[in-house]
């Protein structure tokens, strides 16, 4: 198969989408060393400071001047540290991850094994790696939209992503979308010795439902809603104003109002009752 070409999208089995383990993976052990070394120069100034306000005399000179408000710093010094850590990391890998792309800008199509851009997804894979898990593991909701956005991905305004997981690369999510609990949205797909990658395209007002599998090449329309426990199928378009379910994706149900379910539920529970009636 030539390199970067197009999909086929009648591809008979939907692989598991992942990287394999490569050598890179050692970008982890630079991003620890990189947050390691913030944070320790960060934090000798601080007790420096300290061992100022107490003893007057210093390690090492200082400017300006501890005042004695640096006290009221020490019950957050720890939170602290565990923001800084986690800010540095993730700045530090999407500069490298910038740097990836530039030495081999990203492609869609179908990719051999040996192939540089195999080799440069995966590594750009695993930078992102560890800062997103970051970004997750910090109990600040706006965190990962922050952190994909730094890695190039478009996330519109009003964004919902909870614990979902996200390609860092060739994905594009509309104002107002929300993604539930366990949901991935993969741009990318291994298949044997090929990788696919295919960009992914989610409108605004969308919804994610939980338990789902958006697969490379999937668009959904303006306010298209993919329902619970649901998967597409590769280059798959899911239509907008419908609820789409099936695994893969093959019916689709029109979205209710809440007149409308209302009456649903009054016409259901009166047959409940009719047939009650007749049993009596």
């Amino acid at each position: 198969m030539e390199e970067g070409s197009e999909t086929n999208t009648e591809i008979e089995f939907l692989s598991s989408s992942g990287v394999y383990k490569t050598p890179f993976t050692l970008i982890i052990i630079l991003q620890l060393f990189i947050g390691g070394i913030v944070l320790i120069l960060v934090n000798l100034w601080f007790l420096n400071s300290l061992y100022y306000l107490l003893t007057g005399s210093e390690f090492y000179s200082l400017e300006p001047t501890p005042a004695w408000y640096y006290w009221l710093l020490v019950p957050l010094n720890i939170y602290g540290n565990i923001f800084l850590f986690t800010f540095t990391v993730i700045v530090f890998s999407a500069v490298i991850f910038k740097i990836l792309n530039k030495l081999s800008p990203p492609q869609e199509g179908v990719f051999e094994r040996r192939s540089k851009q195999w080799k440069y997804t995966h590594r750009k894979f695993w930078t992102a790696y560890f800062p997103l898990w970051l970004a997750r593991a910090l109990p600040l909701p706006w965190m990962d939209i922050i952190f994909y956005r730094l890695f190039g991905i478009k996330v519109g305004k009003n964004v919902v992503l909870y614990e979902g997981y996200v390609d860092p690369l060739f994905v594009e999510i509309g104002n107002f979308t929300m993604t539930s609990l366990n949901i991935c949205i993969f741009s990318h797909l291994i298949y044997h010795d090929k990788i696919l990658i295919k960009r992914v395209k989610i409108g605004e007002a969308c919804v994610v439902g939980p338990h789902t599998i958006v697969a490379p090449g999937t668009i959904m329309q303006d306010r298209a809603i993919l329902g619970v426990n649901s998967y597409t199928w590769i280059g798959q378009e899911l239509e907008s104003d419908l609820i789409h379910v099936g695994t893969p994706v093959s019916i689709n149900l029109p979205i209710q109002s809440l007149e409308e379910s209302r009456e649903k539920a009054e016409k259901i529970k009166e047959k409940i009752n009719n047939s009650n009636k007749e049993e009596d």
